[in-house]
C-alpha cells in the first residue's frame, strides 16, 4: 500500500493512464476508480504529456499504450525507467500481449496487457506491477 503519512484515511495507489484514445482512457479509469485501493491520478494523450504528468508527481504506476502516434511507444517505458527507476510501467497493446511482452520488459516495463482483455486482466496486472513483479 502506498505511504499514508497521517493514517487517518485509506490511501489508494495512484495510476496515470496514457493512451491517445479518450474512450479507452475513460473506460479504464472507470474500472480502476471502482476499486477500493486504486485511483486514477491523471490521464495523458501523448508520451510527452505523460512525462509532464509524472514530473508533476503523484503517480505510483503508469499504464501506457504500447505504441503512440507521437512515436514514443516503447521509448516512453525506457524514458520513464531512466528518469524514475522506481516508477513501474505497465504497457497495453492492441496486438497479442505475449508477442509484445518481451519487448516491453526489455524497455523497462513490468509487463504488457492486451487491450482486448483489459476488463479481465487489467486489475490483476496492475496489482502485480505494484507489487514489484513482472
Amino acid at each position: 500500500m502506498p505511504n499514508d503519512p497521517g493514517g487517518a484515511t485509506p490511501v489508494k495507489w495512484r495510476i496515470l493512464i496514457v493512451d491517445a484514445h479518450p474512450l479507452l482512457r475513460r473506460g479504464l479509469a472507470a474500472l480502476i476508480d471502482n476499486e477500493p485501493d486504486l485511483s486514477v491520478c491523471a490521464e495523458a494523450e501523448t508520451g510527452l504529456a505523460a512525462l509532464d504528468a509524472i514530473a508533476a508527481g503523484g503517480a505510483d504506476l503508469v499504464i501506457a499504450d504500447f505504441s503512440f502516434d507521437d512515436g514514443l511507444g516503447l521509448g516512453l517505458a525506457a524514458e520513464i525507467r531512466a528518469r524514475y527507476p522506481r516508477l513501474p510501467v505497465l504497457l497495453m497493446s492492441i496486438d497479442d500481449a505475449t508477442l509484445c511482452c518481451e519487448r516491453a520488459l526489455q524497455a523497462g516495463a513490468r509487463g504488457c496487457v492486451s487491450k482486448q482483455e483489459l476488463d479481465g486482466t487489467a486489475l490483476t496486472a496492475i496489482r502485480v506491477a505494484l507489487d514489484g513483479e513482472s
